[in-house]
């Protein structure tokens, strides 16, 4: 099946940009690429992307100028001492990974799914999954600050619990307010990450590393750049050690933020241990944590959140697999203030999945039972549909979750049909309640000596649970066709929303702020690809226009960008990607709580957002130099919410280095 137009938004996400003091370092990175271009260098470097697990390396055949070297392709003369035994298997070709539970299905504009693997993730520069989300149409993120500060994102004025992240089907529960905060869900050992963009939701799952080969590797990526910024990600990977196979990764970053004067860092940690019964099925243990701390006065400190999981997975019959798996995840806050003592608590997960996949029809399940106060007890998310490559295909979902003395639900349902004469027509709907809790979990406080004896622990009043509990009942359509034809491609849609309240984020700065009144909105959306003459350049853009804004839905949301990418020398060993862009949207209404002393909510606007960007990078065998430039233009007042001003601009420069063996 081909690449539906815009199932991968090629725009680099932009990282951060190179001080001047920085030239000479960037040109002793260019020296070190040139090095890797000796022989005895090149041996080792052996693409994932570009090998195959039955080739050899050039330096093995003689007279073979490509790194791509096909054992099975009869036209090659190959000696027999280069082949393996017929009855063995070389080491590298041994590895395994668990079955897989999650169902991918078609991803493009028509299905509203993007979706990035691995290299699309380090090719995009992302430092953040917020970082990827900004790459998707239509979606907005929130940033109140540099590193270290709460970060989010939304798409259709969607507030809390309108957005959901899983982790190989781990939900990553919101454990600070309505939505889970996007800071502390780190990109080290993940391998693909799907977007569904909804007008009703927005669902982001993203999946655990996947080998590729079975040898040992390292992958390096570290840059710096202005503001002292510092940036790290760091992956090692054993896929036949320990009587299975082990994953560990470190990612760090940090910088002086906005006008050098609010220092913050996000540091995280990986590790994985899993058993494997051949690929029918295994065991898997991981640990991941991922903390923050900021100087911004007006947020916690420092935060951390610690996710552990333990699940199995089996395949069944061919095209059918199962997972059961528990967890527990925990918020903690260190910060000593009063606003911020009590905060912090841990919740725990069950859940059973299934999925079948098979002749184009396609059916997944999913039961997760919570544990603890402030969350849904449990929940059910079904999904089946079909993609026939003669017609089209179809998907329908239902979700439902109990809560306290309520259940929620939502039901959806998605159809697009294949080109005829470059042509396609698409839709959704969607309908149903969604619940949400907006306020962060909260310990229990110390007993007041000075408090009675029939006062509550902390000679306080007893905080009533359900006056944290909201929902709302939203019902969206979404209506449109696409035309492409030789790389060309235009799509449109017509969009229409009907909520009877919007909800706040729950995070900081708007934790705290009350639901508003909802209504109607209708509105449009386009999306366009315009190749050019040049092999491997084109335009593409996007632009979502509504009749009149909402809270954190502006009137106009846009984006445009020239990207390049191409491969050079037969080898495919020279890969070149750089994008020049611009992502903005008109002057947004936002929540915050009002000041002291008065009641209700306080709406604010933010002003016009424009920041342009550009990316360069350059892979030769598996190392890679890039380059970033975020908001070049130096526009002086970017912000998502009033006051919280971002970075003028920034620079970085790094390396991403893959090491094998």
């Amino acid at each position: 099946m081909g690449e539906e137009p815009g199932a991968l938004n090629v725009n680099p996400t932009p990282l951060p940009r190179a001080r001047r003091g920085g030239v000479a370092s960037l040109w002793l990175l260019v020296a070190t690429a040139s090095v890797l271009l000796t022989p005895a260098a090149a041996a080792g470097q052996v693409p994932p992307d570009t090998i195959r697990v039955d080739t050899l390396k050039v330096d093995t055949i003689p007279g073979a100028d490509s790194l791509r070297t096909d054992l099975d392709d009869p036209e090659m003369e190959v000696p027999d001492s280069a082949r393996a035994p017929g009855d063995s298997l070389p080491a590298d070709t041994v590895f395994h990974n668990l079955p897989r539970v999650d169902i991918s299905g078609p991803a493009g504009w028509a299905q509203g799914v993007w979706q990035w693997d691995h290299e699309a993730i380090m090719a995009s520069g992302a430092v953040s999954l917020a970082d990827l989300l900004a790459d998707v149409p239509g979606v907005i993120t929130l940033r109140s600050g540099d590193f270290g500060t709460p970060l989010a994102a939304t798409a259709f004025g969607l507030g809390g619990g309108g957005i959901r992240v899983f982790r190989d089907g781990f939900e990553l529960l919101p454990l600070e307010g309505g939505v889970p905060d996007l800071a502390r869900i780190g990109l080290v050992g993940i391998s693909s990450v799907r977007v569904e963009r909804f007008p009703g939701s927005l669902n982001v799952r993203l999946e655990g590393f996947q080998y590729t080969e079975g040898r040992a590797f390292s992958l390096v990526e570290a840059g710096a750049g202005d503001l002292a910024t510092n940036l790290l990600r760091g992956t090692f990977a054993d896929p036949t050690t320990l009587l299975g196979s082990v994953g560990v990764g470190l990612e760090r970053a940090d910088s002086r933020g906005p006008r050098g004067n609010e220092t913050g860092d996000v540091t995280g940690t990986w590790l994985r241990y899993q058993l494997h019964r051949g690929d029918a099925a295994g065991l898997a243990v991981e640990l991941r944590k991922m903390g923050s701390k900021t100087a911004a006065t007006d947020y916690a400190s420092s935060v951390s959140r610690t996710d552990w999981t333990v699940r199995g997975r089996a395949r069944v019959v061919e095209g059918v697999s199962v997972e059961a798996y528990g967890g527990k995840s925990t918020h903690q806050v260190d910060d000593v203030r009063p606003a911020f003592a009590l905060e912090g608590g841990s919740r725990s997960q069950l859940g059973v999945r299934a999925a079948l996949e098979r002749s184009g029809l396609f059916a997944e399940g999913a039961y997760r039972r919570f544990g603890g106060e402030g969350l849904p007890s449990g929940r059910l998310d079904v999904r089946v549909g079909a993609d026939l490559p003669a017609v089209g295909g179809v998907s329908a979902e239902l979700d439902r979750a109990s809560w306290p003395g309520v259940t929620t639900g939502a039901r959806r349902v998605r159809g697009w049909t294949r080109p005829v004469l470059g042509l396609s027509v698409f839709g959704s709907w969607e309908s149903g309640t969604t619940g949400a809790r907006l306020t962060p979990l909260m310990g229990s406080p110390e007993p007041d000596a000075d408090a009675d004896a029939g006062d509550p622990p902390g000679g306080g009043d007893v905080e009533d649970a359900s006056a944290d509990f909201h929902v709302t009942e939203r019902t969206a359509t979404r209506v449109g066709a696409q035309w492409a034809w030789r790389g060309f491609a235009l799509s449109g849609a017509l969009l229409e929303l009907e909520v009877d309240s919007l909800l706040p984020l729950g995070l900081q700065p708007d934790r705290g702020a009350p639901a508003l009144p909802g209504g109607t909105r209708s509105g449009w959306e386009i999306w366009g690809r315009i190749p050019m003459p040049l092999k491997g350049l084109a335009f593409q853009g996007s632009l979502q226009q509504w009749e009149e804004d909402w809270s954190y839905l502006p009137r106009r949301t846009y984006s445009a960008a020239l990207v390049f990418h191409d491969t050079f020398m037969e080898s495919g060993n020279l890969e070149w990607w750089w994008t020049l862009g611009v992502r903005g949207h008109d002057p947004m209404t936002v929540r915050q709580v009002a000041a002291e002393g008065e009641d209700g909510v306080e709406l604010a606007v933010v002003p016009f957002f424009q920041d342009w960007y550009a990316q360069l990078q350059l892979r030769i065998l598996t190392f890679k130099l890039f380059v970033g430039w975020e908001n070049f233009a130096r526009r002086q007042a970017l912000q998502s919410y009033p006051g919280r001003l971002l970075p003028v601009t920034r620079a970085v420069y790094g390396i991403r280095w893959t090491l094998w063996n």
